[in-house]
């Protein structure tokens, strides 16, 4: 029975995965990160090398019976030669964690994942096997409704609430604090400042969504505005698609927000795109990992019963789903 080994890397940690061509486990272990972009390349090179090894041994697999290694980490892809090297192996590639996450969110082949994090896209395959991406432009001129767009919006209210006067707010209440400042004319100093950057305007997604859930008017409009942001990709990928009758769901930091914010999201989709029903996401990244290869490497129907029951007995060893 054919072998695969398959990861999901980053900057922080890595998880590697041994399995066979039903979708049965037979091995995990974790690693440091991958991503070289944030790390050193000797360091990524390593952890990728040490967690395949790892892997094998748990396995009791040799290198020369796995059919494919596929590597889902960004930032790798200027590594991968050097890796194949030490391995002495010429197939190993390197893919987009774009492609593990959808399969992990979904659990299939079709449908439409929305990515909100610090950034923000939309990716969608029809049943013809189309892809349509949407977003992912940056924070100059994208990633409305992701991590990012909440924070800049909060801080944009912040200025409101001073140009106006408004003080009954509590995620004014909870900003200012963050910021241990006084009131918001403070905050220009640093905002404007050479270390404030993208990831900490991000950081203020947690006030509005600690306001909102408190019932602070200003931020369930800022959750609004992001939801209908998010559907407008989704609305584009749904179009480019022919408006098929498809899952979507949400997943990436935002999602953490949870059912106050994914409500608000159901309800700008039910408005804009009837044809498509939310779904909760299915797997994490490294099960997607599975499923991407099981589906275009062997063409396994990933919805079988017998996949999702050896999924299952995954997700009951090691926690992971």
């Amino acid at each position: 029975m054919r072998k695969f080994l398959v990861c999901d890397g980053g900057g922080t940690k890595t998880d590697f995965l041994v399995f066979n061509e039903i979708g049965e486990t037979l091995a995990y272990c974790q690693k440091g990160g991958a991503n070289a972009k944030f790390l050193d390349e000797d360091i990524a090179i390593n952890n990728v090398i040490s967690g395949i090894d790892e892997c094998l041994k748990i396995s009791k697999t040799s290198l020369d019976e796995i059919t494919k290694i596929k590597l889902f980490i960004p930032g790798f892809e200027a590594c991968i030669n050097e890796v194949k090297s030490k391995l002495e192996v010429n197939d190993i590639e390197c893919l987009s964690d774009i492609d593990n996450a959808f399969y992990g969110a979904l659990g299939k082949a079709h449908g439409i994942v929305v990515l909100s994090g610090t950034g923000s896209f939309a990716v969608g395959v029809s049943k013809e096997n189309k892809k349509v991406i949407t977003g992912g432009w940056g924070p100059l001129v994208g990633d409305k409704g992701s991590g990012y767009h909440i924070g800049l919006m909060c801080l944009e209210h912040l200025a409101y609430f001073y140009d106006n006067e408004i003080k009954d707010s509590k995620m004014r209440e909870l900003a200012l604090n963050k910021f241990n400042i006084s009131n918001e004319f403070a905050m220009r100093d640093i905002i404007y400042s050479k270390t404030f950057n993208r990831e900490q305007v991000a950081e203020f997604c947690k006030v509005v969504s600690k306001s909102a859930s408190e019932g602070d008017f200003y931020a369930l409009g800022i959750l609004k505005e992001a939801a209908r942001e998010l559907v407008k990709l989704v609305e584009a990928v749904n179009e480019r698609l022919g408006n098929e009758s498809l899952p979507v769901t949400l997943i990436g930091g935002v999602s953490k927000i949870g059912n106050l914010f994914i409500d608000i999201l159901k309800e700008e989709l039910t408005k804009n795109c009837s044809n498509l029903n939310y779904v909760n996401p299915k797997y994490n990244p490294l099960v997607g990992a599975m499923l991407y290869v099981l589906y275009n490497e062997i063409e396994v129907d990933v919805e079988s019963n017998e996949i999702n029951e050896n999924l299952k007995k995954y997700e009951e060893e090691y926690s992971l789903c």
